[in-house]
């Protein structure tokens, strides 16, 4: 009796074993992120320019030329893990694109008269930027199994090389600013949706886990604070969403 006792259990274990291996196997390592997402923002460029006749269809030159209206742009990140017990930490590195483009305008004199500003339609200006980040972030993601929503907060240091084309495509100005930027967001873990689809994505890509994410950044890009370079601040905050992808 205690011979075939101990047979059904040593095939239990035979039969349990993959189960148990299945689990035990349901991540690989993690080692750090990367991410693709879309950011929304309004350059704070005309914040050293008072309203007046020089600018008469906006507060300053980037209101008048591209309008009031937010931008929307592109960047793409990686990062590295250094840390992962309450929560991740990374150290990692984001790029991107933006660009706006506009009229001139001419200004036509008249004998005696304030001028007349006309918008030159043959006269396109556009604005190009590559915003680059070297960013520290931390999610608080240690209970992401079981709570689907991760808070997570980002400090950055930050460089825009941008340049200015005229209509002939040629650059009329080009240059960098640099300054730092602080942002706060919010992640929904899409695992939860299918569970096995993520454990397939993990055994054929070694992507752990799928966020979309939302957040909120507040930049300061202005040389740290010199009066000679373009103020490239977000004017009030930027808001960013996209997809990021734990591997």
């Amino acid at each position: 009796m205690r011979g075939a006792r101990l047979a059904v259990a040593a095939l239990a274990a035979l039969a349990l074993a993959p189960a148990v291996a299945r689990a035990q196997a349901r991540h690989s390592p993690i080692s750090g992120s990367f991410e693709l997402g879309a950011t929304y923002s309004y350059p704070n460029m005309d914040a050293d320019f008072a309203p007046s006749t020089t600018f008469p269809l906006g507060h300053g030159p980037w209101e008048q030329v591209f309008g009031s209206r937010s931008r929307w742009g592109f960047r793409a990140g990686i990062s590295r893990m250094v840390y992962n017990k309450v929560g991740t930490v990374e150290l990692g590195f984001r790029s991107g694109f933006l660009s706006a483009s506009g009229k001139g305008f001419s200004n036509m004199a008249t004998d005696g008269q304030p001028p007349v500003w006309v918008r030159s339609e043959a006269d396109t200006t556009t604005f190009h930027m590559i915003p680059t980040s070297l960013m520290a972030t931390y999610r608080f993601d240690w209970a992401a199994d079981r709570v689907p929503l991760v808070p997570y907060v980002r400090l950055a240091l930050e460089r825009y090389n941008w340049w200015v084309t005229d209509g002939a495509g040629k650059t009329s100005q080009k240059g960098a600013t640099n300054g730092w930027s602080a942002t706060g967001g919010l992640a929904f873990l899409l695992d939860w949706f299918d569970p096995g689809l993520a454990r397939e994505l993990d055994a054929d890509s070694g992507v752990n886990h799928t966020y979309l994410y939302f957040d909120v950044t507040r930049a300061k890009v202005d040389d740290f604070g010199s009066k000679k370079s373009w103020d490239l601040s977000d004017k009030h905050v930027a808001y960013s969403a996209g997809l990021l992808f734990i591997y």
